[in-house]
């Protein structure tokens, strides 16, 4: 009987790189914010605002938002994803400056899953509720979605190994900013604050 390996289980944060003459956005929606915290349909958004980061000169990019809340896609790599990512979640419109409507989408990471692995994870630090060293229970880890959020966190959204590795094919390693969250793999080194700036 032959053994069958499976690839080890990771989850990310994803963000745009640190690096200079990059032009990000900002989501200004405090709807998505109470919708994330307490479900309520009422404040599902059916689109949300953005403004700039950087003057227009700098480079726009296809993953521009830094927030672990608020996942921004350009509409050529949401376009790409959009079958993929459908279980998961829905894609909303940015309405942004000087940009025509559809040019960035948000992705509304919509399932809130209980798999935290609470006696290895540490305490959330306040006011926000940030976790820094989370540890999944791989039996309870939704593989089959892109991206999720933990009850214990629900403004953060954590995405699948597998999704990640199809936005860095179709964005680029050197667009992104890929920070380890977690991961089954013994030797993989988690960053020391994923979720934090």
């Amino acid at each position: 009987m032959t053994e069958v390996l499976t690839p080890p289980l990771a989850v990310y944060r994803i963000m745009p790189p640190f690096r200079e003459n990059l032009r990000t956005v900002l989501v200004l929606s405090e709807q998505l914010i109470r919708w994330q915290r307490h479900a309520d349909p009422d404040d599902f958004p059916a689109r949300v605002t953005a403004e700039w980061q950087g003057p227009p000169e700098w480079q726009e990019i296809d993953y521009p938002s830094s927030s672990s809340s608020a996942t921004v896609l350009s509409r050529r790599i949401a376009d790409r994803v959009r079958d993929r990512f459908a279980n998961g979640g829905t894609f909303v419109p940015v309405d942004l400056p000087e940009k025509p409507e559809g040019a960035y989408e948000l992705f509304v990471a919509e399932h809130v899953v209980d798999c935290l692995n609470h006696e290895k994870s540490s305490e959330p630090r306040m006011p926000r509720g940030e976790i820094q060293r989370v540890v999944f229970r791989p039996d309870a880890l939704p593989y089959h979605l892109p991206a999720f959020r933990i009850p214990e966190c629900p403004w953060a959204v954590h995405w699948n190994g597998w999704a990640v590795d199809l936005l860095r094919d179709l964005i680029g390693e050197d667009n992104l900013e890929l920070r380890l969250v977690w991961s089954t793999d013994p030797e993989a080194k988690p960053h020391r604050a994923p979720m934090g700036f």
